[in-house]
C-alpha cells in the first residue's frame, strides 16, 4: 500500500487500527522500527498515523498487455522481479474461454486450477498501473495509466531505485 503524508509518498501498512507510513530518513514524529522480534532497526523509521491525516491512501495492482489481450500480473512489480525478468500472469482452468486461451498462447498448467505463463519484458507490449483508493479514499475512485515502451522502463527503473 502507498500513503501520501504532507506531499511525500510513503509505504504503508495497516497496523493497529492505524496506518503505519515508513521512511529511511528520520522525521518529526516517526521513530526506530522495531520488528516482531523486538529487534531495534536504527535505519529504518516508522510512523503511526489516522487515515483521516493522509493526503491519499492507494493500493497499486498492474496489467500486462500480452499478444494483444490484457492480463493480470500475477507476481509481484518489485526490484527482484524487474531484476530476474520474470512477470507471470495467470488465467484459470475453470472458465471455458479462458483454457482455449491459455492453449492458444502457450500457457502451462501448474494447478489443478490454473494456467500460467512466464514473460519477459520484451514480451511486455504496454504495462496498465492501477491505483485503487483505500478507506475514507475508496470513493475517489480507480485510477489508470497506461504505460508503452520506454514509459515501461521508466516505470520499472523508478522502482529499483
Amino acid at each position: 500500500m502507498k500513503a501520501i503524508f504532507k506531499g511525500n509518498l510513503f509505504q504503508a501498512s495497516r497496523y493497529q487500527g492505524k496506518i503505519r507510513i515508513g521512511s529511511d530518513k528520520k522525521s518529526e514524529g516517526f521513530v526506530e522500527y522495531v520488528d516482531v522480534l523486538g529487534n531495534l532497526h536504527k535505519d529504518h523509521f516508522v510512523r503511526l498515523l489516522d487515515e483521516r491525516d493522509l493526503d491519499y491512501l492507494y493500493e497499486l495492482s498492474y496489467e500486462l498487455k500480452y499478444k494483444g489481450r490484457w492480463f493480470h500480473l500475477f507476481t509481484a512489480l518489485n526490484p527482484r522481479a524487474i531484476s530476474e525478468d520474470y512477470f507471470e500472469i495467470i488465467l484459470s482452468f475453470l472458465d471455458l474461454e479462458e483454457k482455449e486461451l491459455a492453449e492458444k498462447l502457450g500457457f502451462e498448467r501448474t494447478d489443478k486450477f490454473y494456467y500460467t505463463k512466464r514473460l519477459y519484458r520484451k514480451d511486455i507490449e504496454e504495462l496498465k498501473v492501477i491505483e485503487l483508493p483505500q478507506g475514507i479514499f475508496s470513493s475517489q475512485g480507480k485510477k489508470e495509466r497506461i504505460l508503452e515502451g520506454e514509459e515501461i522502463d521508466d516505470y520499472f527503473a523508478s522502482i529499483t531505485d
